[in-house]
């Protein structure tokens, strides 16, 4: 395979070595925030053989031409999670489990089975990127890992301590389904026995085949998975972006554009009033960032298939469509944007006057697999994603100017409030301008990537991404992940156009441009954040006493509160812009460009920095601290533990408690924000009624009840209260019903319904206690007329 501009046939032990400090770096991070030795070890034992050792073999298999070792396991590590998806298959299909350091060794056996594929898979790689670029890539993990554990992994304890400690309750609802899946094929509401559920249920599948490796379930789902999901990412965009641009530098140019530079912010708040992206869906939701290791692998194959032969592609196409199954899996938005983008490629080759055929075909094969998961993983239902054209940003205005919202003109707790126009003009650019700026690269396209298709794919992702964020609407805010999923994509784009601008500046001094403009960026960002508060919210309500009426500040002036912060930054930039061009000649102002460019995106590193040194408040931080999240306690996890040791997969839970709120008495306080996984997670067990909140009837009935969709009662008021007579008034015919419907355990928290312990000594076996929580075992009922 003929070698790209940038690629280097030198040796050198430069980057091995700042490869290996980084993974040094991540392991010590890891062992340091409190993960044990033993499942650090089993976890990257399963990593290493039951998904990158696979992926790898069969990625290398299906090219008849070696490529760089880098690109072999930016591909191999999203094929792996394939391979690894068929693995958890397998184990549910037999009767008997085979581990992921089983399971991969033997596709790998497999492939060596064939001479043609063993000989394409022990031929030795092509020449690697260079020292350069490696060093930049090994640089760029190195500050991910550093704000991965100042943010989030210092914050989340692999243990909850004596003292019990607070963690995002999405991330322990992960854990549950996980633990279904471990011992089941399909997937049903894990906190709801019985209760069907349309749920993105394929990055948990993989995670149930990993663990099968025997490391702890808790520490890998809240911790581990998601701080080796993010580097993962990091290297397979890079690949990725290489593939696309023809271009090396193109991957650690996208690598900063995921890890270094982050959200443009003008005052001293990690992610000012713009939506979230990649430093906090990372951890907040795993199956986002989990879905952009596919989406971003089904990008790269659809573009090599668009382009077509001849184009020295590194891009396993003959796997494209198991890996879009997987994206789809692992979230429907992702494949919903990339079709979005195959189907802009279409216009974009018609509107050239190019061949459509094979951009027809990349945009039937997604839309295919998306609406065969749409009929099969997501029959259920909607999950409460309703069309509602710039809802999100009316709801948006109605957060910023509390103020200026009117009387809603009902009841239903999904009905918006009136505001002033210009308020959700703002919510809009607020919303979707700070994010993009990372996209800057995509103008910097010249006349040859705007005629190539790719160019085309890749910014109808985005904007289909953008579309859907502004037309949708969702309870939980979901509608988001429509961008979220496209974003990665979206830099790929801009990495290639950046990476061409560089080259058409080469040799015109655009490294010191590029650092010149960068920091000029980050100054004027922290200038900015020196004059203005940090929050324009807290401000203005503090100067009035209240959130600001119409009456005491016009609509248009408190509109231009928020605006006043990156209005003075883009001042400065423009007015060093200008001097700029009056002072530079010939090849400087050639350079121009390239500087601009490197300030817009010095404005995102300060944002970068807040993570980096807990300067101001985090998404990470405020999760982590509200009371109202789940408080996971020592004796809860202590009970799980043992409940996962002591009962059979099939048995299911019944609880005390279901509200996050303390629950004094068998009447549910309010609010009762239904959160409560605790136990199913670290059990993986059912629960007969626990956490209802992501039940896909609780989220498909959230526009029509009068009561927020995370506090609204449950669907089946007689079941609920059942269970909760169980422990304050139990009776023998009672626990027969529990029985009779599969309940085997019954677990009483002091946290929730009073319960009576004496009674249900004398009616069940106590199996486990401890000074907050006690574990029932329900004897077989006896039957009438025997002894």
């Amino acid at each position: 395979m003929t070698a790209t501009i940038g690629e280097r046939r030198t040796r050198t032990w430069a980057h091995p070595t700042a490869w290996l400090v980084s993974g040094l770096a991540w392991l010590v991070c890891v062992v340091a925030t409190g993960s044990s030795p033993a499942t650090i070890v089993l976890w990257v034992g399963a990593i290493v053989l039951g998904v990158v050792a696979p992926g790898v073999a069969v990625v290398r298999s299906c090219r008849r031409e070696p490529v760089a070792l880098i690109e072999d396991v930016g591909w191999g590590a999203p094929v792996g999670c394939v391979v690894a998806l068929l693995g958890w298959l397998v184990s549910a299909l037999l009767p008997f489990t085979v581990p992921p350091w089983v399971f991969g060794p033997l596709v790998v056996l497999v492939v060596l089975a064939f001479p043609a594929s063993r000989a394409r898979v022990l031929a030795r790689p092509a020449p690697g990127w260079g020292a350069a670029p490696n060093l930049v890539l090994a640089g760029v993990m190195l500050v991910v890992v550093a704000w991965m554990t100042m943010d989030f992994l210092r914050r989340t304890p692999a243990s909850p301590g004596a003292a019990g400690s607070i963690y995002y309750p999405d991330s322990v609802f992960q854990l549950a389904v996980v633990g279904q899946l471990r011992h089941a094929v399909s997937l049903t509401y894990p906190l709801v026995h019985g209760e069907s559920y349309s749920y993105q249920w394929f990055a948990h599948a993989v995670l149930a085949h990993l663990l099968d490796g025997g490391a702890d379930p808790f520490d890998v789902v809240v911790r581990l998975a998601p701080v080796t999901v993010l580097p993962a990412v990091v290297l397979t965009t890079a690949v990725v972006a290489r593939e696309v641009a023809r271009r090396v530098w193109a991957g650690p140019i996208v690598a900063i554009l995921l890890g270094v530079v982050g959200t443009t912010v003008a005052t001293l708040s990690a992610e000012g009033t713009s939506l979230f992206m990649i430093q906090t869906y990372w951890w907040a939701s795993l199956t986002a960032a989990f879905g952009w290791l596919p989406t971003v692998a089904v990008a790269g194959c659809a573009i090599a298939l668009i382009r077509g032969r001849g184009t020295g592609t590194t891009a396993p196409v003959a796997l494209m469509v198991p890996l879009a199954v997987l994206a789809a899996g692992a979230k429907p938005s992702n494949l919903a944007v990339l079709a979005g983008g195959a189907a802009l490629a279409v216009v974009g080759a018609l509107a050239h006057r190019m061949p459509a055929k094979r951009s027809l075909l990349a945009l039937a094969t997604l839309a295919g697999v998306l609406l065969l998961s749409l009929v099969t993983i997501y029959s259920s239902g909607d999950n409460g994603l309703h069309i509602d054209v710039l809802g999100g940003f009316r709801r948006r205005a109605a957060q910023m100017f509390p103020g200026l919202a009117g009387a809603r003109p009902d009841d239903l707790a999904m009905t918006l409030p009136p505001v002033p126009t210009i308020t959700v003009v703002a919510g809009v650019v607020l919303a979707f301008g700070p994010v993009l700026v990372r996209l800057v690269g995509l103008a910097c396209a010249g006349r040859a990537e705007r005629r190539d298709p790719a160019w085309w794919f890749i910014l109808g992702t985005v904007l289909a991404g953008v579309g859907a964020v502004a037309v949708l609407r969702h309870p939980g805010e979901s509608e988001a992940f429509f961008l979220v999923s496209a974003y990665p994509v979206g830099l790929i784009g801009s990495a290639w156009g950046m990476s061409a601008l560089w080259e058409r500046h080469r040799g015109r001094m655009p490294a010191r441009a590029v650092l010149i403009g960068g920091a000029l960026g980050v100054l004027a960002t922290v200038l900015s954040a020196m004059i203005f508060p940090a929050s324009v919210q807290a401000s203005l309500a503090s100067r009035f006493g209240h959130a600001p009426t119409s009456a005491d500040m016009s609509p248009v002036r408190q509109v231009a509160h928020y605006l006043l912060p990156f209005a003075v930054t883009a001042a400065i930039l423009a007015a060093v812009a200008a001097l700029a061009w009056i002072g530079l000649r010939g090849r400087g102002r050639a350079t121009l460009s390239v500087g601009a460019v490197s300030a817009l995106l010095g404005t995102g590193l300060l944002s970068t920095g807040i993570y980096l040194t807990s300067a101001a408040p985090t998404y990470s931080q405020a999760m982590t601290t509200a009371e109202v999240n789940l408080r996971i306690t020592a004796d809860e996890m202590a009970a799980g533990k043992w409940l996962a040791e002591h009962s059979d997969s099939d048995e299911v839970l019944a609880s005390t408690r279901v509200c996050t709120q303390l629950q004094p008495s068998i009447s549910l306080p309010d609010p009762c924000t239904s959160k409560t996984f605790t136990l199913s997670a670290v059990s993986g067990r059912d629960e007969y009624v626990g956490g209802w909140a992501y039940g896909s009837r609780n989220l498909n009935t959230a526009w029509e009840t009068t009561t927020v969709w995370n506090a609204s009662p449950f669907w089946d008021p007689a079941k609920l209260a059942k269970e909760q007579a169980a422990f304050a008034a139990p009776t023998q015919p009672g626990l027969d019903e529990l029985y009779e419907a599969g309940v085997r355990w019954l677990i009483a928290d002091s946290r929730g319904v009073p319960a009576d312990h004496a009674t249900l000594d004398a009616l069940a076996t106590r199996s486990w206690t401890s000074s907050t929580v006690s574990i029932w075992h329900l004897a077989t009922p006896a039957v009438p007329g025997q002894e």
